[in-house]
């Protein structure tokens, strides 16, 4: 395997260039198993999470005992824990989140990891604890690093997507420590900024449910299947030097579904490349590492490198993975006390029908007959059975296994909804949220959770008139004479076509949006605009903790849009408090998730009822005739496109969702957008009528996992 742009790194390395200081090694723990294999191994720090609210659900995880003997074991080692609480909230999570900050005081938890605003105004569950903010906030600048330091952040986890130069100005900010990730996965989506897991199916890798849709073959417009969204892995050991050299206090390796001895062996590697320096052995065990995922290995993004990352040029030959089952990889799981799970599945003539019980969860499904087209690509399932079996998944023993046809062939789509369905309840089953219902909070914390009354603001029902309209910059000059019974929210302004904007709509109706993604060089340029927004009076539209930093610096009126969307109360009310005078809804919220959100929040609230959400936002750089305006699809039928906005690669659905004719009267926010971003026909589809039937909803008429 070709270790690409790290091979002619190592002769550059050299003992008299390391600097003292030695970074954290920082090593996942997915279970006891790995936690223990990682601290034989030299890890300084593992990161862990409990059954629920962290951005890998799917890993086996920690319990309440088991979390109290696991920091009690790596306290032993002298090493730190770090527990994960980095996803967003729903509004009845916020009792379990408090609860879960507590206990994690209790036990010893050296800092938590956290995404949500909520967990800013909850921190006095847990007093004293440090607070990490993920790289699910996406810190990709030294103004969001700013932004965490005023905020109390002991330290961010940056994006993998930064430049060594970049990494080198966020480390310089004072007052707060960086981490990176050296060795795992990398994401074609920036982190917290990807939906399209969510979009296919309601699984939200904000709410640590992805199932990688990035990883399966995409096809566009009758070429072969290929694998555009599939990134190399990340392995930067022969390049510590640099990242020591650049500021940054820990190193990270990805990898919580990941078996122990592959932590251990990770971990043994970077331990001696800190200590020891690199060499040529080096990159014969980064090689091995490689084979695990069945992905080749890059350093790019550290040059400012961002072609060739993605493809199945960047694959081998299924390490790791049953053949034909390609959102998942095996793992060696330990089995836990949990309980047996069963799975029958019978096949006839109307149907594969499916049974899953875990405890006193049971599931039945049904599936279609799929013609098999590509036998080498399919799976019996007996083999899948057996599959699962050996998997042992979430902890579970397998219990009793069974089918009446063994040797029937499943598409690949078939076997994933299959074991999806099977993670699912056997997740539902596994989560110990009922472990800590004892925990005692603080009397500070209580009203917290309470939920209050709603801004007075708040009094739009969801399916009244739409008021606010979103558009990017360009669309303006078209659009002008259809926008005037409208507020206008307008991506992509410089502080040199501000002037054009403001005649094009009028200043009273017009908000500057901020983007959700920007890198350095794009500070000097967001800081013309707001200053050229506070002189015109404007307000802006803050997307980023960055953007955040900006806009009050600058002294300008604030909004949250949909790069800060909150998913409960206590989250709106912070932003609140630092001076963002109204909210967005998440826009992958369900039905009941917005009516317990809406019916409580305390601040003016928009809910975007229309539109083509970015799916993917992405530094890697495209082939423009291969990829800019064509339709992408994957093996669900779902449909993208992607096109370079800014420096940017963004694909959103090629069809909008719909929630224009949702009316629901528990459902009462400030204003109902329309996202007009990425249509072709802007004027059309804003003059459209709302079908009567058959709109797509997004995860409304679904519950988002």
């Amino acid at each position: 395997m070709t270790i690409e742009n790290l091979s002619d790194k190592v002769a550059t390395t050299t003992a008299g260039q390391r600097r003292a200081e030695v970074p954290e090694l920082l090593a996942p723990a997915g279970d006891m198993a790995a936690l223990m294999a990682a601290l034989e191994a030299g890890a300084d720090a593992v990161y862990l999470g409990m059954k629920a609210l962290n951005a890998r659900r799917q890993a086996r995880n920690f319990g309440r005992e088991e979390l109290e003997g696991a920091v009690q074991a790596v306290h032993a080692r002298g090493a730190k824990a770090y527990l994960t609480l980095n996803t967003d909230l729903a509004q009845r999570e916020l009792p379990l989140a408090a609860r879960t900050l507590a206990w994690a005081a209790r036990c010893g938890v050296d800092a938590v990891l956290v995404r949500d605003p909520a967990l800013l105004a909850l921190r006095a569950a847990a007093p004293g604890i440090a607070l990490h903010f993920s790289t699910q906030t996406c810190m990709t600048n030294s103004a969001d690093i700013r932004a965490a330091a005023e905020l109390g952040i002991a330290r961010v986890v940056l994006a993998r997507e930064m430049t060594l130069d970049e990494i080198r100005a966020a480390s310089a900010v004072e007052g707060t420590q960086t981490e990176v990730f050296a060795q795992g996965a990398l994401c074609f989506s920036v982190s917290g900024r990807c939906l399209l897991s969510s979009w296919a199916g309601g699984r939200s890798g904000n709410r640590g449910l992805c199932t990688s849709p990035c990883r399966v073959p995409w096809t566009s417009e009758g070429d072969s299947p290929d694998w555009p969204f599939s990134m190399r892995d990340l392995a930067t050991a022969p390049r510590l030097d640099e990242l020591r050299q650049a500021g940054v206090a820990a190193l990270k390796i990805e990898g919580r579904m990941k078996n122990a001895q592959w932590v251990a062996a990770a971990v043994g590697l970077y331990r001696r490349a800190l200590d020891q320096g690199a060499g040529g052995e080096l990159l014969r065990e980064l090689d091995a590492l490689g084979h695990y995922t069945g992905r080749q290995l890059t350093s790019g993004y550290l040059d400012g490198q961002r072609t060739e990352l993605t493809g199945s040029a960047g694959r081998l030959a299924s390490a790791g993975r049953l053949p034909g089952l390609l959102d998942f990889q095996s793992r060696d799981v330990p089995v836990g006390e949990e309980g047996a799970v069963d799975v029958t599945v019978d096949v006839d003539r109307g149907g594969i029908h499916c049974r899953c019980a875990c405890g006193s969860y049971v599931d039945e499904w049904s599936l279609p007959r799929t013609a098999v087209r590509r036998p080498e690509k399919a799976v019996a399932i007996g083999q899948l059975l057996e599959w699962l079996g050996q998997e042992a998944i979430a902890g579970h023993a397998p219990g009793r296994l069974a089918t009446n046809a063994p040797d029937f062939l499943l598409v690949p789509r078939a076997a994933n909804r299959l074991v999806d369905r099977v993670r699912r309840l056997v997740h539902r089953a596994s989560r110990r949220e009922r472990d800590l219902a004892a925990v005692e909070l603080p009397e500070a914390v209580r009203p917290l959770l309470s939920g209050g009354e709603p801004h007075p603001a708040n009094r739009r029902p969801l399916g009244s008139r739409v008021d606010r309209v979103r558009v990017a910059a360009e669309q303006l000059g078209p659009l002008a004479r259809h926008l005037r019974d409208w507020t206008v929210i307008v991506e992509g302004l410089t502080a040199e076509t501000l002037a054009s904007a403001c005649r094009a709509v009028g200043k009273r109706r017009l908000v500057v949006a901020l983007p959700a993604v920007f890198f350095e060089d794009g500070i000097p340029g967001l800081q013309r605009l707001l200053e050229a927004c506070r002189r015109a009076g404007l307000a802006v539209e803050v997307n980023s903790w960055g953007g955040w930093f900006l806009a009050r610096r600058a002294g300008v009126r604030m909004e949250g849009g949909p790069g800060m969307a909150v998913l409960n109360s206590l989250a709106a009310e912070q932003l609140g408090r630092l001076g963002l005078r109204s909210v967005t809804a998440s826009i992958e919220a369900d039905r009941r998730k917005l009516e317990e959100l809406t019916a409580h929040c305390p601040v003016p609230c928009s809910v975007v009822v229309w539109g083509r959400p970015a799916l993917l936002t992405s530094r890697v750089e495209l082939a423009e005739g291969a990829f800019s305006g064509r339709v992408l699809c994957d093996r669900r039928q779902v449909l993208i496109r992607g096109r370079r906005e800014g420096h940017l690669w963004v694909f959103r659905p090629v069809d909008p969702f719909d929630l224009r004719a949702a009316h629901n009267p528990r459902i009462r926010v400030a204003h109902l957008a329309m996202d007009l971003v990425g249509s072709d026909d802007p004027a059309a589809e804003l003059r459209s009528l709302p079908p009567t039937h058959g709109a797509f909803r997004f995860n409304y008429d679904r519950a988002l996992s």
